[in-house]
């Protein structure tokens, strides 16, 4: 990785840490597993409606659904299609989780 800066695509191995560490280069991490860690939670809260993680993984399935709607496509289109359907919903998705976050640890209390 020597002399690249910008943007890297990565899983959520522990390993690549290292990579991100100087800010240099910026983790684009897999949806499929900030995915698996609400879906977690959710298992343990007996799948039940309304939870933060239920909420999330409902919110993460409309992101899903806006990528089958591109898939396919020319790469101009998808990144036209995703800035005006995706990235609205990614800035509702952060205010979401921030203001959930925010009123203490109601995601992962009731895990």
């Amino acid at each position: 990785m020597s002399g690249f800066a910008g943007v890297l695509q990565a899983d959520a191995y522990a390993g690549y840490d290292r990579i991100f560490a100087d800010g240099q280069i910026v983790e684009a991490a897999c949806w499929a597993h900030c995915r698996r860690k609400f879906y977690e939670v959710h298992e343990r809260q007996d799948h039940a409606l309304g939870t933060v993680a239920h909420q999330a993984l409902v919110l993460i399935g409309k992101l899903y659904a806006i990528e089958q709607e591109v898939r396919g496509r020319p790469a101009d289109e998808r990144h036209g299609y995703r800035q005006a359907h995706a990235r609205p919903l990614l800035v509702q998705l952060h205010g979401w989780l921030k203001e959930s976050l925010c009123h203490g640890s109601a995601l992962w209390s009731q895990a």
